[in-house]
């Protein structure tokens, strides 16, 4: 079973629609938690359909801003518990594993109502003794090395989110794939990045799901990056990439000289086989190109 959890910054645009519906063809996740959706309950329930998920929840948009939605299939049944303009708190039952409970959080954006988010965490932790998981944007920081660029984070800040993770007997899930989760100003002098994405939970979840890893997905529509939870590694394995072929490799000098070494490495070799390696080889070498190009573009 897995879960993604995005702040997708507007659903309105067929560009996040579009990149949604590619990460659920490629992760497969069983539930999704998406934040900042700036989208009415019937721009939701078309997306549902499309997706292919049976159930649906939606917090409705504050003034032109906010709204948050859970989306589930079959697969395991979810329960409602409480939902705010901050939070869906729900529980999961599943045959073999039990019942346990997830919470859709997306904290307060303002510097000034941090207290306001920690204590809303406390609330919440107060509530069930289930196995619990948290995920979603928190707009807060645990650790000075979390942000990157720009004004360093105050340490009371750091201090207080920190506390009321502990004090709801909390733990860092950790994470696969970049450390920073939001930016703004991208390639610019003013470029910040900071990792306000993550997972958390308490010592029965993680008894419950040992093998659970937080993989940060790398491209985005949205200034967010998703986080995809998988909560069994062994299981649910991820698809292989489909290797494409980058016209803009063919300007690169390196790139004949990949391709003649993987053809004639082995001559006996059938086509196929060769084709294979050479796939390998140029997704190893245009790997860094590709990164470069983005960043390149970014600039302009």
């Amino acid at each position: 079973m897995s879960l993604l959890s995005w702040n997708c910054r507007g659903l309105g645009k067929s560009r996040a629609v579009r990149f949604l519906k590619e990460t659920v063809n490629y992760y497969k996740p069983n539930i999704i938690f998406l934040s900042e959706t700036l989208s009415k309950i019937n721009r939701i329930a078309d997306i549902s359909r499309m997706l292919g998920f049976a159930g649906f929840f939606v917090v409705d948009v504050q003034g032109h801003g906010g709204g948050l939605t859970l989306l589930w299939k079959n697969e395991g049944g979810v329960q409602i518990i409480d939902s705010c303009s901050n939070y869906i708190d729900f529980e999961v039952t599943k045959e073999q594993v039990g019942r346990w409970r997830y919470t859709g959080i997306y904290g307060y954006p303002e510097q000034g109502r941090r207290i306001e988010a920690w204590n809303m965490l406390r609330d919440l932790s107060l509530r069930s003794s289930l196995p619990w998981c948290l995920i979603g944007d928190f707009n807060d920081l645990m650790k000075a090395e979390e942000k990157k660029g720009g004004r360093p984070c105050a340490r009371f800040l750091l201090q207080g989110f920190t506390e009321a993770v502990l004090d709801c007997g909390l733990m860092d899930l950790g994470f696969e794939g970049e450390m920073f989760t939001w930016e703004r100003c991208r390639g610019t002098d003013a470029w910040v990045q900071e990792r306000l994405d993550r997972g958390l939970a308490n010592q029965d979840w993680k008894s419950l799901f040992p093998d659970d890893v937080v993989k940060i997905i790398e491209v985005s529509t949205s200034d967010h990056l998703p986080l995809f939870l998988d909560l069994n590694r062994r299981v649910y394995m991820e698809k292989k990439k489909r290797f494409k072929f980058e016209n803009a490799w063919i300007r690169e000098s390196d790139c004949y000289n990949v391709i003649k070494s993987c053809w004639t490495e082995k001559s006996n070799d059938d086509i196929m086989v060769r084709l294979g390696r050479c796939g390998v080889k140029l997704e190893e070498w245009g790997g860094g190109l590709v990164k470069e190009m983005r960043e390149k573009i970014a600039e302009c």
